[in-house]
């Protein structure tokens, strides 16, 4: 599918993906990727056992102005996988202007909190241009963001040339970003407040070198905010230091307030 959109739907109780975008390649071969697609101004209410809105490969793809809430189980508000056959990550992908509330559910199979936005390496490395700007994360179950690679290949696939821009983060039961993958994100004026636990749970690829983490969290500035253990993005967790809680104690956040 090219230069489609979705617009101003109202998605409850699916018992999948509400809205999925899903470039599957076939027999092996590269595919045809879904390119130019929209989702605009849906919402999303209490999808079971999947996200609210997922992309799987393509390119020049947008999600925007979209409401996603409650995801009952196994799922994220919004979700990027490299996975389920699909295409390789290309152009750019783009979160923007979203709102997520309660969102963020418990992964019984790796006994781990997601995030809001969840960001899955599993079948290949996902190097696209990933942009997330504008975003509001309310009320976040675990964490806001979770960039993870599988376990079994956490040493093949990586996340890299992430982008967190002008971000919203009011409550989240455990951290602001939890990261589980060798790569990279660049964080620019994302204010967080009610925060659970340390602001950056930086695992990378749990290897714990000397070096540090592998994944690199890059300030742009403009990132204020927290909660009880401090600034959400301390200068002590820069550039990759080792910060890691694999399941840290949850905090219920509070409602979201007027910011």
């Amino acid at each position: 599918m090219t230069s489609s959109s979705v617009v101003n739907s109202l998605i409850r109780n699916t018992a999948d993906d509400a809205l999925a975008m899903w470039s599957q390649a076939v027999d092996g071969q590269p595919g045809i990727a879904d390119a130019n697609n929209t989702f605009d101004h849906n919402t999303v209410q209490s999808p079971v056992l999947a996200n609210g809105i997922a992309v799987y490969g393509g390119r020049d793809n947008t999600v925007s102005d979209n409401v996603v809430a409650d995801p009952v189980r196994e799922g994220s508000g919004l979700h990027a996988g490299q996975r389920f056959g699909s295409t390789l990550f290309a152009g750019y992908l783009r979160f923007t202007n979203n709102t997520t509330v309660r969102a963020g559910s418990f992964e019984l199979n790796w006994r781990i909190g997601l995030g809001a936005i969840w960001l899955y390496a599993l079948e290949g490395s996902l190097t696209a241009n990933v942009e997330a700007t504008g975003d509001n994360f309310l009320q976040s179950t675990y964490n806001a963001i979770l960039i993870v690679s599988d376990f079994p290949v956490k040493d093949q696939y990586s996340i890299s040339n992430v982008h967190f821009k002008d971000i919203h983060v009011d409550g989240t039961g455990t951290s602001v970003l939890s990261a589980r993958s060798a790569g990279e994100a660049t964080f620019a004026n994302v204010d967080a407040r009610n925060v659970g636990a340390v602001g950056i749970n930086n695992c990378g690829s749990f290897h714990f070198t000397s070096a540090g983490s592998e994944f690199a969290v890059t300030d742009l500035g403009g990132n204020d905010g927290g909660g009880t253990t401090g600034p959400w993005l301390a200068s002590w967790e820069l550039p990759n230091t080792i910060t890691c809680d694999d399941r840290p104690p949850v905090v219920p956040p509070p409602p979201p307030s007027s910011w």
